[in-house]
């Protein structure tokens, strides 16, 4: 066997033998029902890393709310929102609750969640779920939630309304 074979074979071996992070990428945008989306994802195999990453595009500004339950076997390192166009981080990144919080009812069960995240409309994401798992089967699961902010047409056509309603209301006075 060469020098070159030998060195193969040993990268080879190795490579088999550590785990991979490279991202694993899913379209969010089929899940997603009147803006709530629902994942479960599960593994099965050998132990090691991943890096998660579910695209989808906003039909329309808001605000994301999303909650991550850390499942049995997975353990989770990062859980965050990135603007797909340029990687960067928009808002705060997701964090663990304590078991001191009691402002979350799974607070100290692996509940990972993070809030009122502004998104704009027509702006393609991606939500990442980065972390580790232990050999066997094991899966996690998460939501997310798109709270609209109104458009401006609709504060137009609400005082528009208002102001027929109330003109309305004078001429019967009159």
């Amino acid at each position: 066997m060469t020098t070159k074979a030998a060195l193969a074979a040993v990268a080879l071996a190795a490579g088999m033998f550590t785990s991979s992070a490279q991202a694993t990428d899913y379209d969010l945008n089929s899940l997603v029902v009147d803006w709530t989306a629902g994942v479960d994802k599960a593994f099965t195999g050998a132990a090691g890393t991943f890096v998660d990453h579910y695209t989808f595009t906003t039909d329309g500004s808001g605000y994301l709310t999303d909650s991550l339950l850390q499942q049995l076997g997975i353990s989770i390192t990062s859980f965050s929102i990135h603007d797909a166009a340029s990687n960067a981080l928009i808002g705060p990144a997701g964090y663990e609750v304590s078991a001191s919080d009691s402002s979350v009812a799974q607070a100290g069960s692996g509940y990972w969640y993070f809030s009122n995240v502004a998104v704009t409309a027509n702006t393609a994401y991606y939500l990442e779920v980065a972390g580790a798992k232990a050999a066997g089967d094991t899966t996690y699961g998460f939501t997310v939630n798109l709270t609209p902010v109104p458009e401006p047409e609709t504060y137009a056509l609400l005082l528009a309304g208002l102001g027929v309603m109330g003109w309305i209301r004078r001429r019967k006075s009159a």
